[in-house]
């Protein structure tokens, strides 16, 4: 009996060990493919990254040009209404003046003729 009971046990050990050993060859070959998976990402992705920081360069080169156009008509924008307040004073003043002569001349007039 003892050896019947010896033999199951050994049995049972060898088959736990196929299964231990099966695994461990399935987990071996799992992180195979995933090694694998990894350099393959790693090769694609390394050019990438090189052209995307080429292209961000591009991206900062032509922002720094659109804020000097910007920068530029500010600056005109600025110019562009300092003189148009100019040619508002320097027109407004005489005209208001003359309109102002017209009508106390209007007025004179009109009491000229009254009398």
């Amino acid at each position: 009996m003892g050896a019947v009971a010896g033999m199951i046990a050994a049995i049972a050990f060898a088959v736990m060990s196929i299964f231990t050993a099966w695994l461990l060859y399935q987990l071996v070959k799992t992180m195979g493919i995933t090694n694998r998976f990894i350099n393959d990402v790693r090769v694609e992705t390394i050019p990438l990254m090189t052209r995307l920081q080429t292209t961000m360069d591009h991206v900062n080169t032509e922002l720094e040009r659109v804020d000097g156009i910007l920068t530029a008509l500010e600056s005109m924008s600025q110019k562009a209404n300092s003189a148009t307040k100019v040619v508002q004073e320097v027109v407004t003043s005489p005209i208001v003046k003359v309109l102002g002569i017209g009508a106390g001349a209007g007025k004179a007039f009109r009491k000229m003729k009254k009398k």
